[in-house]
């Protein structure tokens, strides 16, 4: 059964099945196409109630062609319609103008109507075509008047022809009546697009220059604001500040509530700082937890200073997210200018530079740039680079401090402490690099070869005989919290080849408070296959007995700031006799830190605590003393036995 294929459906005569442009064109055809037909079915009945047999017949005979133009619409085509509708009606007209009065022959109102209906319908090709038919014709006509080749005789004016003209006349204006709908409808198109093309382009500079979560000016609008506000700064001769502000804790925010709650947090500090400023062009979202706000024309400092007060009051207020009240903080960066420089990028690198100085005072506060800070901060710059290079020549090593068994004062443990020798600067202390490190991510790489380097000394003393007891190292907490500590211990003990229960891992209270379920499988981990656990500094952090018992931690160190003012604190001394009491209540042994002198040591020993180390005794050294210092000790021990 063969398949037809699908019909298109007609409204007023024109096919639905095409595209806008081409159904206006066909609807102008149809129109013009019917107006046309009534038109010389009128002027037919005219001329045949005045006897004009023969034009009646070539405009009957012709509306009767045009029926032709339908199959061309039915078949979506208008400019062929367009082309048989026109050509066929110019025909006609000259026709008429050859039989009838010539070049005064009314018929020839036509031709316009014909160019008019060119215009709309079809192409220029196609009007040139008509206008050079038709000027080919009317110089027909006059060659074959001049050269009495043939005469035409001008048609009495009566009232076939005036309701000739009149007919004629109307489709004439109909037709520049349509046209000039189309021409209206066109400009009120364009108009419409105009505004479109505005609004879109309004939008994509909307986008270009503002910050898709907050709807803040971004980079780009904060150097225009800038630009213009500080030319009035200094018209007026006031300061210009920059305020530059970084959230404190929106990374945790987003580890344990998700993004959605982060954004929420920075869409409410975009509203809070809007709403404090009062005006947009003050504020802008300079990239991820970081906004800036202008401050123009202030008097003094001290504007810039209780402006940066109630920014942190602002920001530090509660947020709700989906019924969960979150506390967020921030730490503010200040540069003025012009004592701070004139341009943006450099007002934005000093506040910026001033925000981490306030993030490393303890955040939550504002600071000031100032060069001294600056200095400090290439410091930091200079020594994080240093670390760099220091890690690939070789200029970091392990010292090593003895652990002291206070009943039997004998050495029962080493503490592998890291320690960097500059080439220029000397030994820089550990309370200096350790803390960059780790604010660079740097601790990673350090914390891998410590381990991996203690191990292998251990081994080394394993097999010499020397090592009877275990090697702590000290773990920080962004080694585990990138995930592969438990391979990295476990790899460095299989590669060196130490047993496993020579080695002690020092974990900071803080770690232990993360109670995730793949820190407990880690450690769990390691404990089962002989590696100690210990916590350091016990008492300064989150002392919880919980997790003592959960993570099988066998030693308590107490942090050396109790320990050396024992006999001169007596609050200390009873931080410490506690920690002591509840440690050997738990099986757990303790360590004491930082000993000094022979009565700390006593008073130690008295309270029950069960190992120390410290100055008292010896200071960290480098393997080869610390071999020494042992096969020493352990001789002196034996004599005074």
């Amino acid at each position: 059964m063969d398949h037809q294929p699908p019909q298109p459906s007609f409204v007023n005569g024109v096919p639905q099945a095409c595209d806008s442009f081409t159904q206006t064109k066909i609807k102008r055809l149809v129109q013009i196409l019917r107006t046309s037909q009534i038109a010389l079915l009128l002027i037919s009945i005219i001329s045949m109630s005045y006897g004009g047999y023969d034009h009646s017949f070539v405009m009957i005979a012709t509306g009767i062609f045009l029926f032709t133009v339908d199959w061309a619409i039915y078949r979506q085509q208008p400019l062929l319609g367009a082309t048989l509708f026109l050509v066929a009606l110019t025909l006609m007209l000259s026709y008429l103008a050859w039989i009838g009065s010539g070049t005064r022959d009314a018929s020839l109102l036509g031709y316009c109507a014909v160019m008019v209906f060119a215009a709309m319908l079809g192409n220029r090709r196609l009007l040139l075509l008509l206008v050079v038919v038709m000027v080919l014709m009317l110089a027909a006509i006059s060659y074959a008047n001049h050269f009495h080749l043939y005469e035409h005789k001008i048609a009495p004016i009566n009232l076939a022809t005036g309701s000739i003209t009149i007919v004629i006349i109307c489709v004439i204006a109909i037709a520049v009546g349509l046209l000039a709908q189309d021409y209206r409808a066109a400009l009120a198109e364009l108009a419409r697009e105009n505004e479109r093309m505005k609004n879109v382009k309004n939008h994509i500079e909307h986008l270009a220059t503002h910050d898709a979560l907050t709807g803040l000016p971004n980079r780009a609008l904060a150097q225009r604001n800038f630009d213009k506000a500080y030319y009035h700064a200094k018209q007026q001769q006031q300061l210009f500040g920059i305020i530059f502000i970084d959230l404190d804790n929106l990374k945790p925010i987003n580890d344990s509530l998700g993004h959605q709650a982060g954004d929420q947090i920075l869409k409410e500090v975009a509203l809070r700082l809007l709403s404090y400023t009062k005006k947009v062009d003050s504020v802008c979202r300079y990239g991820g937890d970081e906004f800036i706000v202008f401050l123009p024309n202030i008097a003094s400092a001290d504007q810039a200073s209780q402006v940066s007060l109630d920014i942190l009051k602002l920001i530090s207020e509660n947020y709700l997210y989906r019924n969960i009240e979150i506390f967020c903080t921030c730490s503010i960066g200040i540069a003025l200018a012009p004592q701070d420089g004139e341009d943006l990028d450099t007002l934005i690198k000093k506040a910026d530079i001033a925000m981490y100085h306030s993030k490393d005072s303890g955040r939550n506060s504002f600071r000031f740039f100032n060069p001294a800070i600056n200095r400090h901060m290439l410091d930091h710059i200079s020594l994080i680079s240093g670390m760099r290079k220091a890690l690939q020549e070789q200029q970091f090593s392990l010292y090593y401090q003895p652990k002291i068994d206070l009943r039997t004062n004998q050495i029962c443990g080493l503490e592998a402490l890291l320690r960097w020798h500059h080439h220029e600067q000397g030994f820089i202390s550990p309370s200096i690099f350790i803390p960059l490190a780790e604010s660079s991510g740097l601790i990673i790489q350090l914390g891998e070869w410590v381990i991996q380097e203690a191990c292998r000394q251990a081994k080394h003393w394993y097999d010499t005989g020397l090592l009877q007891f275990s090697i702590a190292i000290n773990i920080s907490s962004i080694q585990f919290k990138r995930g592969n500590i438990e391979q990295l211990v476990l790899g460095s003990l299989d590669a060196s080849g130490l047993p496993p229960q020579y080695l002690e891992l020092e974990l900071t209270e803080s770690l232990l408070i993360d109670d995730s379920d793949r820190l407990v499988n880690t450690l769990s981990h390691l404990r089962s296959e002989g590696v100690h656990l210990s916590i350091d500094d016990f008492g300064t952090g989150y002392s919880n007995l919980g997790y003592l018992k959960k993570f099988e931690v066998e030693a308590l160190k107490i942090d050396q700031s109790f320990v050396r003012k024992m006999d001169d604190q007596s609050n200390d001394a009873a931080i410490v006799r506690a920690i002591i009491q509840m440690a050997n209540s738990l099986g757990l042994k303790t360590i004491a830190e930082g000993v000094e002198d022979a009565s700390t040591a006593a008073l130690l020993r008295s309270l029950g605590c069960t190992q120390a180390q410290g100055y008292y005794w010896a200071r960290p050294m480098p393997a080869e003393e610390i071999e020494i210092f042992c096969e020493l000790w352990g001789k002196n021990t034996t004599e005074s036995l």
